[in-house]
């Protein structure tokens, strides 16, 4: 990373796209009016928000029209923010600290950004904070294999990943039959074979493996998934057949694999970008809701709609 690229980085996600990523749990409504979302009952107050979004306006990252911000334009912001709320209890909850030695480098690195100095201050610390939380967040290490289990157990999701496999079928009704045949002892596998009209399902037996790894990162089926499939994988206990659960394909009998078949694929997963995989298992299980002023929390897709 070059030294200017640190504020370029984060100002376009700031202002087009989320930092990074919830799922699962139910969409509560804010405890105060005043605030714009909470996270686990921790309010971020709609004041904050407006000193965040003006200091966005003055650096010239999101204009106003007609005195508001577009919806695609706040939907963004918000989503770093409540990820930025979930990080910092998501660090106290691992026991990740803040070091002043990094908090000076990522001063020292911004700064170097000749644009930097003209932000709001208010933009310059959210900036500083968001790299900040980055690299703490890299700190992370890969949980025991005990700590992982009792994890994927209570939410697989909760893990920040995901083994999937699925049955998909056109109508309701199909589907029903389906995970009847399923609830009386049938192999997975085989029904999907057998029923699914997804073609990959007649050598894949429904397995929704990424390469040669049965569990996937969350946050990655997060971006790429159909977003009802998505909440309906996110709620699925290990190793009960889920459903039926409607997306854009059709219905869907959803199956999170149980721990003991995939715990060497969650851990080989986990390997690579473990803070950010588990920091997307921590939303995944925190209650997260949002004032409906700005939209509705989709806590399986970790976005506003």
């Amino acid at each position: 990373m070059t030294k200017t690229s640190l504020t370029r980085r984060i100002l376009p996600l700031l202002a087009v796209s989320a930092l990074g990523l919830t799922a699962c749990g139910s969409s509560s409504v804010v405890s105060s009016s005043s605030d714009a979302f909470t996270v686990n009952g921790e309010g971020y107050s709609k004041d904050d928000l407006n000193a965040v979004v003006d200091s966005l306006v003055v650096a010239g990252q999101i204009t106003k029209q007609n005195g508001t911000i577009a919806k695609t334009d706040m939907n963004p912001v918000i989503q770093v923010l409540v990820k930025y709320l979930a990080y910092q209890q998501f660090i106290k909850k691992f026991g990740l600290k803040e070091t002043a030695e990094a908090r000076a480098k990522m001063k020292e690195q911004a700064s170097a950004d000749q644009a930097f100095p003209t932000y709001p201050k208010e933009l310059q610390d959210l900036l500083v904070n968001l790299n900040l939380a980055s690299v703490t967040t890299a700190t992370m290490k890969v949980p025991s294999g005990s700590e992982l289990e009792k994890m994927y157990n209570k939410l697989p999701a909760s893990a920040g990943v995901l083994c999937l496999s699925h049955v998909l079928v056109k109508t309701k009704a199909e589907a029903e039959k389906v995970l009847k045949e399923l609830d009386g002892g049938a192999k997975f596998a085989d029904v999907a074979k057998a029923k699914s009209i997804e073609p990959a399902a007649k050598t894949s037996g429904g397995s929704l493996a990424n390469g040669e790894e049965p569990c996937s990162p969350l946050a990655s089926l997060q971006e790429g998934f159909d977003g009802d499939f998505m909440v309906g994988a996110v709620a699925a206990k290990a190793g009960v057949p889920t459903g039926p659960v409607k997306s854009s394909f059709g219905w869907h009998i959803i199956l999170s694999h149980p721990y003991s078949e995939v715990n060497k694929s969650i851990a080989s997963v986990l390997s690579t970008n473990t803070g950010d995989a588990l920091l997307a298992g921590f939303m995944a299980s925190s209650d997260i809701s949002v004032n409906s002023t700005y939209g509705t929390w989709v806590n399986a897709t970790a976005k506003l709609s």
